[in-house]
């Protein structure tokens, strides 16, 4: 493919959406770099055993549950902007005193408090997208975020590489994540403020959470998102553990997932930008998801390595496929199934799908498959088939409450 058409695909025309895009890729440097490089820095830096750091990493995700929530809501309440810039600058000061950690209890303190203010950055600046920019372009403009999302955290992978080359230089990873998230509140100075809609007096609190026909279609997709889990965990430990692919290759997959997300990321979010498209497109990437878990069931039945090595790279395009389709169709659910006074907590709370997977999904989807094998392959296809079926009227039974509820809010 051209650079130049790989390029018109992930930088908008458009100096406002410029914006938006480097203000995404300058997170996503910083994250890329401390990601890749947090368990060596903490290790051999910091003198942390492996367990208080995967400890540590665990609790900071278990506190985005509370605060995608909570943040959504704030940025309903004041300047997305401001609220914006002010996150990044907290994560910028959170990184920054990593460097000066020495124990482990101010590892966990410090961990704490970095992620649950860095999971508040998701739904403030999908937000404050909503009040920036029309809604049948958002899907689109997330879509290429995401992929240069993905570059710009490959760029990360690649400092964090090379601080590890020498013990002296390893403060060098969350000091360069710190003044990378100054550079993203800088830029989000420059956007402007956008119109927020009136919260109607008496609208209950938490009221996302409450919504059981949106919590319905948030569990669903959490069920579709399984592919998260399936390519960064259970398919590596798959591969190791249980078949004669060559050990190599594991860590190419990934690299091979992401430039797959690059290439195509943008192109699979066109038709998701409605509910009903988005429900199409999520029952299309769970047809993909359960294929590629039957692939990769495929490979419990023969010890060729060759035969084995072909069906892995093979299942991990098809679950790539099932990623770029799921993650289009989670914009557009999540965008479209969101009150306009109450973006930010809709959106955060949508988040959840996410989320919530990035915490269960390792253990249950790596217990099952690990387990039992062939069969516990068949049975999380199973799983993700249902959840490709039901997709679609859960999300239409959101939608007629989100209707439903529209003149009740005008007339408060």
């Amino acid at each position: 493919m051209p650079i130049a058409t790989l390029l018109s695909r992930v930088i908008p025309p458009d100096a406002l959406r410029r914006k938006l895009i480097a203000i995404r890729l300058a997170e996503s440097i910083g994250k890329g770099v401390f990601i890749s490089g947090s368990v060596v820095y903490f290790t051999l830096h910091v003198g942390l055993s492996a367990g208080q750091v995967g400890l540590g990493l665990s609790a900071a995700g278990f506190s985005g549950l509370v605060s995608s929530v909570v943040f959504g809501m704030v940025a309903d309440r004041m300047s997305r902007r401001k609220l914006l810039c002010a996150l990044f600058l907290t994560l910028a000061a959170g990184f920054g005193l990593y460097s000066l950690v020495d124990t482990a209890g101010a590892f966990f303190a410090l961990v704490m408090c970095v992620g649950f203010v860095e999971y508040g950055t998701s739904p403030t600046m999908s937000a404050l997208m909503g009040t920036l920019v029309p809604p049948d372009e958002r899907v689109r403009l997330k879509a290429m975020m995401r992929s240069v999302f993905n570059i710009g955290f490959s760029v990360g992978i690649g400092v964090a590489a090379a601080a590890a080359l020498s013990p002296r230089l390893l403060v060098v990873i969350p000091l360069t994540t710190a003044a990378l998230m100054v550079v993203a509140a800088v830029l989000v100075t420059r956007l402007p403020e956008g119109e927020r809609k009136t919260i109607p007096s008496g609208l209950a609190k938490f009221a996302a959470v409450r919504d059981l026909p949106f919590l319905g279609v948030i569990g669903v997709s959490a069920v579709l998102a399984s592919h998260v889990t399936i390519v960064l965990v259970t398919l590596p430990l798959w591969a190791l553990s249980r078949t004669s692919v060559p050990h190599f290759v594991v860590p190419l997959l990934l690299i091979f997932n992401t430039v797959f997300v690059i290439l195509f990321q943008v192109r699979a979010s066109k038709g998701a930008e409605t509910v009903a498209g988005a429900c199409r497109t999520a029952r299309r990437s769970g047809f993909w998801l359960a294929g590629g878990c039957l692939v990769i069931a495929l490979t419990a039945l023969t010890s060729n390595m060759v035969v084995v090595t072909v069906a892995i790279v093979a299942a991990v395009l098809v679950l790539s496929t099932a990623e770029i389709m799921q993650s289009a169709s989670a914009w557009g659910l999540g965008f479209g199934l969101a009150p306009e006074h109450a973006q930010g907590e809709y959106l955060g709370a949508f988040d959840l799908h996410v989320i919530t997977q990035n915490i269960a999904g390792p253990a249950v989807l790596s217990g099952v498959v690990i387990a039992f094998g062939l069969w516990g392959w068949v049975a999380v296809a199973v799983v993700v088939l249902v959840a490709a079926t039901v997709i679609t009227p859960v999300a239409r039974n959101s939608e007629r409450r989100l209707v439903a509820q529209q003149p009740e809010l005008a007339t408060v």
